[in-house]
C-alpha cells in the first residue's frame, strides 16, 4: 500500500524542507499555505519534477523523453534542461538562477502560486548574484533560508568575505545580513521586507570552489492577520526614514496600538537606528508599554538594545534600557516618549526575532483639589444669559479657579463625575493679575452649533464680553497627524477675570464619544512679570514708568500653559526705560549649558557666543532694540564670570533661547535682576543753539568684572541759519572704535531718528578732530554708540560761522541797489520842481 501523501513528502524532501513543514505546522500555521507542494509519489526528483523523463516535450511535441512536472505550478525547462522542471514563470532560469527578477503577479498568473524556491548556482568566488523580489500590491516579501555554503564567516563583530542580505526598496545597508561556511539552518533564518520590492544579495568576496544557498520565498498578503503576516497597528510610518514610526493617542483611542521591530517575526536588519515616537494630546494621559515578545541577542546589550526617553529626542531624560529577552510592563507620563531601537551586526546563531509591544493610552483625569487643580463647585442655577434647552433634573456645573489657590494648572471637563449639559469655568485673579489660557483639545459632535464653547473677557457670560465661540461640529487635538503640536489657541484677559462656558448636547455614553474641552491656565502678575505682549506665549515688556523700579527675572516655561510647546522656543523680556532713566540687567546665576557647538568669550566689548552661524543652541543673551547682541552666554562657560551686567540708557532685551524645548525637558534655569534709575546721561535731544558744547557725564565705574555700559545717544543740531557749521570732537581716552565711537550724519526724514548717510566717524584714538560742513548744511545728527567696560569720555563742540566772502558780496550788491534807487528819486524830484516853476512864470 502506498504511504499517505504527507508521509511520502517526509520520505523524500530534504531535511531543511522537513523542518519548514514541521515548524510551520506547530508554531506558525499560516506558513502551511506558503509552500503547498503537491507530491504524487515517493519518486519525486525535486520540488517541481516528478520524473526525469517520460513526458511529451513542450518545445517539441514529437519527443516523449522530457521531464514530468508536478501538476500544480511545474513547467518543463525545455532544451535548457530536458530532464528538469521548474516553477512556471521561472523556467527560463533553470540552468542559472542568478541575477533575476521574480514578480508575484507573473507567478500567480503562470503557476497559481505566490511562493517558490531559490537555489543559487554554485559560484566560484569572488562572485555575486542578485534576486529582485516584487510582491506587487498589498503583499510583503518573506524569505526562509535553509542552507549556506562558503558564504563568508562571522569574525566576532560582523560578516566578512561574503554574506546573504535582504534589502528593501528604501535604501542600502539596513537589511538583515547572515553568513556561514557550511550551515544547515534549522529552524530556518526568517527575513522580511515590508516596502514594495526587495533585493536579495548573495556576495562572495574571497576565493571559493563552491558557494551556494537554498531559500524559499513567499509574497504574503498584508491582510492576513495571522502568523508571519504580522503588521504594526495604529501607527504611521514616518516618510523618508528607514524605520521610524509615530503613535498618537487619538489614533489608538479604541484599542491598543502595536509596534514591532523591522521584519518581525524574522531577524531584523544590521546597523539599525529606529525611532518610535509616542505622543499624547492630554496632560492627563499616561502611556503603558507592554512587551509581548522580546528576543534580542543574549549578552549583547551594548549593540542590541531599546532605550526609552521621556521626551521627543535622545537628548531627553533616559527612563530605561531594555535588552536580551527580559519582558516587562512600563508606564510613563506624556506628552512625549521616544522608544529608540538600536541594532548592530547580525550575530549567529540567528535565532532572535526582535520585539512586539502594545501601547495603551490611559486617561487619568482627576477632579479632586490638588496643587494644580481647582475646586469643583456645583451650582443649582444655569449660566446666565446663555440660551439652552430645559431638561428635567438638569443642573449646570461651575468650576471656579482662583489665583489665591494656585497660579497655574490644567482644566478638563472630562473630570466631572456627573455629565452636565452646561458647564462654566470661571478664572478669578487678583490685582494686578491677568488670565492667560490655552486650549489643548476639544470635541463637539452635535450639528448646527447645538454644542458650543464660548470664551468671555470678564466674570460674566454677557454677550458683549464674548471674544470667541467654537461651534459644533468641531474637533481639535493638541497634535496634528504628524505628531507635531498644532498652533496654540491662546486667550488673554484685559482684567482679572476670564470665563469659559461649554454647552454639550451629546451625553457621555459608551457608544458616543464624550464632548469635552481641556486646556491650561496661568494667572499672570503684570507688575512682577511684565506686560504680556499680544499673540505671544512669553514675550513681556517692563516699562520704566509703570513697572516696579527693580525686580527679579527668571526662566519661563515652567507653567502648565507651556505643556504643548515643543521645539525651538524663544522668550524675550523687554526693558524700556523712560526718557530720564537708565536700565540695568544683572545675570546672577545660570546652569551649565551643555553644548559642543558653542562656547562663551568675555572681553571689554561684552560676552559673546562663539558658534557656527547656522547652529541653534541654548543661549541667554542681551540685545538692543535694533537687534545688536550686547552680551551672550552659551555652552560650558566659566562660573566665575558671573554676574554679567549691562547698563543702558535705551531699551534692551533679555532673550531666553532654547534649541529643543519640551514639557519633559524644559531647558536651563537662570536668575537675573533688573533696576530702573533716574539717570540723565544720554538719549535723544534736539538742540537749536548756534554754538555749544556737549561733555560726557561723570559716570562712576562699577567694580564687578563683567559690568558693561551700553550707550546709544542721539543729538540733532538745528542751527536754523545759513552758516558754516563746524563740529569739533575730542577725547582723552585711547579706545578702539568697537568700544565706542561718535558719528556725524546727514539729516534725513526717511528714518525715525533722522540719521541719514554718515559724513564722518570719530574714534577716541584720534584724540581730536574738527569738521566744517558744507554751506547751508545747518541740520545734522550726531550719534554716540558704546558697549564697553569703561564709560566713554568725550566732548563735542559746535559753532555756526559767518561766511565773510558770501556776506561781503551780498552787502555791496544791496548798497549799489540802494544808491541807484536814491539817485533815481533825486532826478525825479528835480524835474518835478523845474516844471512847476515854469508853469508859474507863464501865468504871470
Amino acid at each position: 500500500m502506498s504511504p499517505p501523501p504527507l508521509l511520502s513528502l517526509l520520505l523524500i524532501v530534504p531535511p531543511s524542507l522537513l523542518v519548514l513543514l514541521c515548524c510551520t505546522a506547530t508554531a506558525v500555521s499560516s506558513q502551511l499555505a506558503w509552500t503547498p507542494i503537491y507530491v504524487g509519489s515517493n519518486s519525486q526528483v525535486d520540488l517541481w519534477t516528478q520524473e526525469s523523463q517520460g513526458c511529451r516535450c513542450n518545445h517539441d511535441l514529437v519527443r516523449q523523453d522530457c521531464a514530468c512536472c508536478v501538476p500544480q505550478g511545474g513547467c518543463q525547462c525545455g532544451e535548457l534542461a530536458l530532464n528538469r522542471c521548474a516553477q512556471c514563470g521561472l523556467e527560463q532560469h533553470c540552468t542559472n538562477m542568478c541575477n533575476i527578477t521574480i514578480k508575484a503577479d507573473l507567478l500567480l498568473a503562470r503557476s497559481n502560486s505566490t511562493f517558490g524556491q531559490i537555489k543559487s548556482p554554485a559560484l566560484s568566488g569572488p562572485d555575486h548574484c542578485w534576486y529582485t523580489l516584487d510582491p506587487g500590491y498589498n503583499r510583503r516579501v518573506e524569505l526562509q533560508v535553509y542552507r549556506l555554503i562558503n558564504a563568508g564567516h562571522f569574525n566576532g563583530t560582523s560578516c566578512v568575505s561574503g554574506y546573504l542580505e535582504l534589502l528593501d526598496s528604501f535604501g542600502q545597508g539596513t537589511g538583515p545580513r547572515i553568513c556561514g561556511q557550511n550551515e544547515r539552518l534549522a529552524p530556518p533564518v526568517v527575513m522580511f521586507a515590508d516596502r514594495e520590492s526587495a533585493t536579495l544579495n548573495f556576495r562572495i568576496e574571497e576565493s571559493t570552489s563552491r558557494s551556494q544557498f537554498l531559500a524559499y520565498f513567499s509574497f504574503t498578503s498584508l491582510t492576513n492577520v495571522q502568523g508571519l503576516a504580522f503588521r504594526p497597528k495604529g501607527g504611521r510610518r514616518i516618510e523618508h526614514t528607514v524605520c521610524d514610526w509615530l503613535y498618537q493617542d487619538f489614533s489608538c483611542n479604541k484599542d491598543s496600538c502595536t509596534l514591532a521591530s523591522p521584519g518581525f517575526p524574522g531577524i531584523y536588519g544590521t546597523d539599525l537606528y529606529c525611532k518610535y515616537h509616542i505622543t499624547t494630546s492630554s496632560v492627563h494621559t499616561k502611556v503603558r508599554l507592554q512587551f509581548l515578545t522580546l528576543s534580542l541577542p543574549l549578552n549583547h546589550c551594548g549593540t542590541h538594545y531599546i532605550n526609552v526617553y521621556q521626551g521627543p529626542t535622545s537628548n531627553s531624560p533616559l527612563l530605561t534600557t531594555i535588552c536580551d529577552k527580559s519582558k516587562k510592563d512600563h508606564t510613563f507620563p506624556g506628552p512625549n516618549m521616544l522608544l529608540e531601537f538600536r541594532a548592530g551586526a547580525a550575530i549567529p546563531p540567528y535565532d532572535y526575532t526582535g520585539f512586539v509591544a502594545t501601547i495603551e493610552f490611559i486617561d487619568n483625569v482627576v477632579t479632586t483639589p490638588t496643587s494644580t487643580a481647582a475646586t469643583l463647585v456645583i451650582s443649582p442655577y444655569p449660566a446666565a444669559a446663555v440660551p439652552r434647552i430645559p431638561s428635567k433634573n438638569d443642573k449646570a456645573c461651575e468650576m471656579t479657579i482662583k489665583s489665591t489657590d494656585v497660579k497655574s494648572g490644567h482644566f478638563d471637563l472630562r473630570g466631572l463625575q456627573n455629565w452636565k449639559t452646561n458647564c462654566t469655568i470661571r478664572f478669578e485673579g487678583k490685582e494686578p493679575e491677568i488670565v492667560h489660557i490655552s486650549l489643548f483639545n476639544y470635541v463637539l459632535k452635535a450639528s448646527s452649533c447645538q454644542s458650543f464653547i464660548d470664551i468671555y473677557d470678564g466674570p460674566d457670560t454677557r454677550s458683549k464680553d464674548i471674544i470667541k465661540r467654537l461651534c459644533s461640529p468641531v474637533e481639535n487635538h493638541a497634535r496634528d497627524t504628524n505628531g507635531r503640536f498644532r498652533e496654540r489657541q491662546m486667550f488673554v484677559s484685559s482684567g482679572t477675570y476670564m470665563t469659559l462656558f461649554a454647552r454639550r448636547l451629546m451625553a457621555n455614553t459608551q457608544d458616543v464619544e464624550t464632548e469635552f474641552l481641556d486646556g491650561a491656565y496661568s494667572f499672570f502678575n503684570v507688575l512682577e512679570r511684565g506686560t504680556l505682549q499680544p499673540d505671544t506665549l512669553c514675550d513681556v515688556n517692563y516699562n520704566g514708568l509703570s513697572s516696579s523700579s527693580r525686580g527679579r527675572l527668571k526662566h519661563p516655561g515652567t507653567e502648565q500653559i507651556f505643556w504643548n510647546v515643543e521645539g525651538q522656543m524663544r522668550c524675550s523680556q523687554n526693558l524700556i526705560p523712560a526718557a530720564n532713566q537708565s536700565i540695568s540687567i544683572k545675570v546672577i546665576s545660570l546652569n551649565k549649558l551643555s553644548s559642543d557647538l558653542c562656547y562663551t568669550e568675555c572681553g571689554d566689548g561684552g560676552c559673546r557666543c562663539v558658534k557656527n552661524a547656522t547652529s541653534i543652541v541654548d543661549q541667554l543673551y542681551i540685545t538692543s532694540t535694533k537687534g545688536d547682541v550686547l552680551s551672550c552666554i552659551c555652552g560650558d562657560f566659566q562660573a566665575e564670570w558671573l554676574p554679567v551686567t549691562v547698563k543702558s540708557w535705551s531699551p534692551i532685551n533679555l532673550v531666553y533661547s532654547i534649541s529643543k524645548y519640551s514639557w519633559s525637558n524644559k531647558g536651563f534655569e537662570y536668575t537675573a535682576e533688573y533696576s530702573f534709575k533716574d539717570d540723565i546721561v544720554c538719549g535723544y535731544r534736539v538742540i537749536n543753539q548756534h554754538t555749544g558744547i556737549i561733555e560726557s557725564p561723570i559716570v562712576i565705574r562699577e567694580s564687578p568684572l563683567n559690568f558693561y555700559y551700553h550707550q546709544d545717544c542721539t543729538w540733532l543740531l538745528d542751527s536754523n541759519v545759513e552758516r558754516h557749521l563746524t563740529i569739533e570732537i575730542g577725547s582723552s581716552q585711547s579706545r578702539p572704535c568697537s568700544a565706542w565711537n561718535i558719528s556725524i550724519h546727514e539729516y534725513s526724514e526717511r528714518v525715525d531718528d533722522k540719521a541719514g548717510p554718515i559724513l564722518y566717524t570719530f574714534c577716541s584714538r584720534e584724540k581730536n578732530s574738527t569738521n566744517t560742513l558744507p554751506w547751508q548744511m545747518n541740520i545734522v545728527v550726531i550719534k554716540l554708540r558704546a558697549m564697553t567696560q569703561t564709560p566713554p569720555q568725550y566732548y563735542i563742540k559746535w559753532r555756526s560761522d559767518v561766511d565773510r566772502a558770501r556776506l561781503s558780496g551780498s552787502t555791496a550788491h544791496t548798497a549799489a541797489a540802494s544808491g541807484s534807487s536814491k539817485l533815481s528819486i533825486s532826478w525825479t524830484l528835480l524835474f518835478t520842481g523845474v516844471s512847476l516853476y515854469i508853469k508859474k512864470i507863464k501865468k504871470r
